[in-house]
């Protein structure tokens, strides 16, 4: 075919696709397309995982951040395993303030607590190294102890009937018999009468706790804790009290809270006030007998005011001492 013939039909239609792009050979439509950004920047970060800082790490970023916010110019610090980078710098640091003042480096370690802490803090003119806070918690707890002990002694001493120096009223006599409703109605007239009849309340409260005592008793019988661990378990179960009734009348402890007249957080220390009462008592021969006629029973306030972990130090020293008495 020479150049002035005039291409076959087929030919010119072919052309034409070509040049408009149609065939499916066309080399334009058939380049590989660019590969297509699927991540946005929301998935990037993310991928990103931020630690799990626990708190102490937390209060060090916040005072960095706050510290860095006070400044004229802007600083930039990077911290990483190895190395801490100051505005491009690198920074050799490996500082631990003073558990105790919290001004001075600790260059010290406290042989009995391990808190590190400066020379300021530490006792110079004593046998024992030591830091200021394990003198003075020692001289807490020496106190304590003393305390203990003269309480503990005057409760076990008996004192004849004519000696007892306080009266127990009528309305306080068998009151093993009553039920949870007629003890607590009891509680409520020598509350509103007087804070000082430690002999007559601690009687009404050692039978409301004895109710309260032996339902939690029973409640954490699965548990099979014995001794020291079933009384702490006891002493801290308010929660789960909220969630119970008590005594034959089976009153719940909305309906204690109402008959007391108290709001939440006195029937809360009234529950924890009576337990600690039948604790104290409970293991004794005849526990009403000792509440009449001990020398000196401890005050419900001083028993409310004891800590858990204070109220069981003082439990286990007075069962030691009746065992003692024993032999």
């Amino acid at each position: 075919m020479n150049e002035n013939q005039t291409p076959p039909p087929a030919i010119h239609m072919q052309i034409d696709n070509y040049a408009m792009g149609n065939n499916s050979s066309n080399v334009v439509n058939n380049y590989p397309s660019p590969p297509r950004q699927t991540t946005s920047r929301e998935e990037y970060n993310d991928t990103i995982t931020i630690p799990n800082f626990p708190n102490q790490v937390k209060e060090a970023l916040t005072t960095i951040k706050k510290y860095l916010a006070r400044q004229p110019t802007s600083h930039e610090i990077k911290i990483s395993k190895e190395t801490i980078i100051v505005n491009g710098k690198l920074l050799e640091l490996d500082y631990e303030a003073c558990k105790i003042c919290k001004n001075q480096p600790s260059n010290f370690t406290c042989p009995q607590c391990q808190r590190k802490v400066c020379s300021k803090c530490v006792i110079k003119r004593s046998d024992k190294v030591q830091c200021f806070r394990c003198k003075n918690s020692k001289k807490v707890k020496d106190k304590l102890n003393s305390e203990f002990e003269d309480k503990i002694t005057r409760l076990l001493k008996l004192e004849s009937n004519d000696k007892i120096r306080e009266v127990v009223l009528a309305e306080v006599e068998n009151l093993g018999g009553k039920s949870l409703e007629e003890l607590i109605e009891v509680v409520r007239k020598l509350e509103i009468r007087s804070d000082k009849l430690d002999r007559s309340i601690s009687l009404a409260y050692f039978y409301v706790g004895k109710i309260f005592y032996e339902k939690m008793e029973e409640f954490f019988s699965e548990s099979d804790l014995e001794g020291g661990q079933k009384d702490r378990k006891i002493l801290a179960s308010f929660r789960h009290a909220k969630d119970l009734d008590f005594g034959k009348e089976r009153m719940s402890i909305q309906e204690i809270k109402e008959k007391l007249s108290v709001d939440d957080n006195k029937v809360s220390r009234f529950f924890g006030l009576t337990l600690k009462v039948f604790l104290t008592y409970k293991n004794f021969g005849s526990s009403e007998e000792q509440i009449r006629k001990a020398e000196s029973i401890p005050s419900s306030v001083w028993l409310r005011d004891l800590s858990q972990e204070k109220f069981l130090d003082f439990l286990g020293k007075l069962k030691q001492r009746e065992r003692e008495e024993e032999l």
